[in-house]
């Protein structure tokens, strides 16, 4: 008999079996006004089944590829599942992109169907190429009755299920070929990792185009026999996330600060003595509770921790949350260590964990029993030897080793298969079985994984020294005043930091008194640095958002970008900071990548390989 982590049917026959086995069990969940309504897993098949067959009146056959583009919303499930159901592609598109992105997107994936919700519907068509648009709203509803029942397609699992675009944060995005075998494992590990039960209700506002949520929305819940909480957008999760009372929640860091934020405001508006309440509860949990999962500070602390403070004091802040809720798991990015500490003071365990789009995702994660805050945690089972994968570390000779410093490389059954037409890109990402993740880290003697940051991101001083704008960045972040921020330095004698700050600040403060401010904060927030690693100045910019380009749409920044929007206040800036700015900038460089991949789009013929 195979092992129980061998996959033996594709997502379409797995989905079936989910179904069958749980029946009229819930399978989604979603407000609507002030009653949760559910969705049991025979309905959710039945439209699964309505949609497969639109799929095929509307020519489309295994293989060919289906896009989405709308917000996250409960018809996402019928469009992932129909596609894997009938052996096609499904590939989610960011939904915010610019004309020229989507544009980019839609012609490389060449989708034989486009579904599209209403408010998207005229920038969709604009960027279609001439393939048909569907108004989401003209998609087989929940209820309607499905056609024949089918069985699902005899699709082979290393056949590519989901193409997911790649954020584009040096250029173009690449299409990530994810198989049926790629998505099953890493969703069968996260779901035993974190003891996923039948009935549990996961919550998220992550977007199906994010390989995180998809794996683990799309596949965990229903192999569990869980549901899936959906709200409908950031104003009903905050509204009703109580009503929704989730026992897991998926998150990045972005959604945790603005959660950390509200709990800050509540705790402002308290009267003074129920203030000083909450402070000496929040000091007592701090000799408490340690990194790692023991506890610590002795048994009159523990015994007034849990007989005082907490029924008290954060079992109230519990309630916000629904009372059941055990763990957030957080990804995307790197995550403040504060944040982390101050909800386990709480009693609400954040756990970070990593991967990468091209793994499925999760390389590694921290768990409820065995976690230690500041890293990303032990490696999943598909990266051991014993299930088919490995991973090591590459140092700047060379040399590979777990006990090294440097690049990490895995492989496994959760590594993709490729990009889509894009094969030199794929070499250069996979050699001799391993793929290269670009994140520089190292593992600790107990196999805790740490990452440091990006190896192409790596800033050089002029005097040799070497840094992670990543790890500057956190720091400077933990600013109440900042909202986000970019480290700069290459080839300069210092670093220095691009900063937004948060509108409060800006409208309470003039700007020399702002800008004194941030640089007080800034200092401050990376004291702990080595000499080097501490910016010397800090420059105010407007705000990096995704409509003007600025971040990703997993809000990551857009270094290239914000460099060739800002040159001239970022050279008039360094120069007034006595560096020397070269006259030749990266910044052509990327612009001209981005023009170089457009142009080869343009050139494409059916089936075509890019090289």
């Amino acid at each position: 008999m195979a092992e129980a982590w061998v996959m033996k049917k594709n997502l379409g026959a797995c989905f079936d079996e989910w179904c069958a086995r749980s029946g009229s069990a819930h399978a989604l969940a979603q407000m609507d006004g002030s009653e949760l309504k559910f969705l049991s897993y025979n309905q959710l098949r039945t439209q699964v089944l309505a949609w497969r067959h639109f799929y095929e009146e509307h020519g489309v056959t295994q293989g060919d590829r289906v896009a989405m583009i709308s917000t996250k919303c409960l018809e996402h499930f019928p469009f992932f599942h129909a596609c894997w159901h009938m052996g096609a592609i499904a590939v989610p598109v960011c939904e915010t992109l610019g004309t020229v992105e989507m544009s980019f997107i839609l012609k490389d994936a060449d989708p034989k169907l486009i579904i599209a919700d209403n408010h998207f519907l005229k920038k969709v068509e604009e960027c279609s190429g001439g393939v048909p648009v569907i108004n989401l709203a003209d998609m087989p509803p929940c209820g309607e009755p499905a056609a024949a029942d089918v069985p699902a397609s005899d699709t082979e699992l290393d056949a590519v299920s989901t193409l997911i675009y790649t954020s584009g944060s040096t250029g173009m995005p690449k299409g990530v070929m994810l198989t049926h075998r790629n998505l099953w494992t890493n969703a069968y590990w996260a779901f035993s990792a974190f003891k996923f039960e039948e009935g549990e209700r996961l919550i998220s506002l992550l977007p199906y185009w994010h390989s995180f949520a998809l794996v683990c929305e799309m596949l965990c819940p229903l192999m569990a026999g869980g549901v899936c909480a959906v709200p409908k957008d950031m104003k009903d999760f905050r509204r009703n996330l109580a009503a929704y009372q989730p026992d897991l929640m998926l998150a990045v860091p972005r959604v945790v600060e603005t959660v950390k934020m509200g709990i800050d405001k509540q705790i402002e508006s308290q009267p003074p003595r129920k203030k000083a309440l909450i402070e000496k509860a929040i000091y007592n949990a701090s000799r408490i509770f340690t990194a790692e999962s023991r506890l610590d500070g002795g048994i009159l602390r523990m015994v007034t921790h849990h007989c005082f403070y907490d029924p008290l004091v954060f079992r109230q802040f519990r309630k916000a949350f629904g009372g059941k809720l055990r763990c957030i798991v957080c990804g995307g990015a790197p995550l403040d260590l504060e944040l982390q500490i101050f909800f386990k003071f709480m009693g609400v365990l954040v756990v970070v964990g990593y991967g990468l789009t091209e793994t499925s995702p999760v390389i590694s994660a921290n768990l409820p029993e065995m976690h230690r805050l500041g890293s990303t945690g032990k490696v999943f089972p598909w990266l051991l030897p014993e299930h088919g994968g490995d991973y090591t570390f590459m140092d700047e000779d060379g040399n590979l080793g777990k006990d090294l410093h440097g690049q990490l490389l895995v492989k496994g059954d959760c590594v993709m298969k490729g990009y889509w037409r894009h094969t030199d890109a794929s070499a250069k990402t996979m050699k001799d079985g391993w793929l290269n993740t670009g994140d520089v880290g190292h593992c600790d003697k107990d196999g805790f994984i740490y990452i440091h940051g990006r190896m192409g991101n790596m800033i050089v001083l002029i005097g040799g020294e070497k840094l992670h704008p990543e790890h500057v960045e956190d720091a400077v972040k933990q600013s109440p005043l900042i909202t986000e921020a970019m480290v700069i330095g290459e080839k300069c004698k210092n670093v220095y930091v691009l900063v937004n700050v948060n509108d409060e600040a800006a409208r309470k403060l003039s700007e020399e008194e702002l800008k004194k401010r941030v640089r007080e904060d800034v200092q401050q927030r990376t004291s702990h640095l080595a000499a080097y690693q501490k910016p010397k100045d800090v420059l105010i910019l407007p705000d990096f958002t995704m409509d003007n380009g600025m971040l990703t749409g997993s809000l990551k920044v857009r270094r290239y970008k914000i460099m060739e929007a800002y040159k001239k206040e970022i050279e008039e800036f360094l120069r007034s900071n006595g560096e020397e700015v070269a006259t030749k900038h990266d910044i052509g460089i990327a612009s001209s990548k981005v023009q170089e991949s457009l142009k080869k789009v343009a050139e494409l013929k059916d089936g075509q390989v890019v090289n």
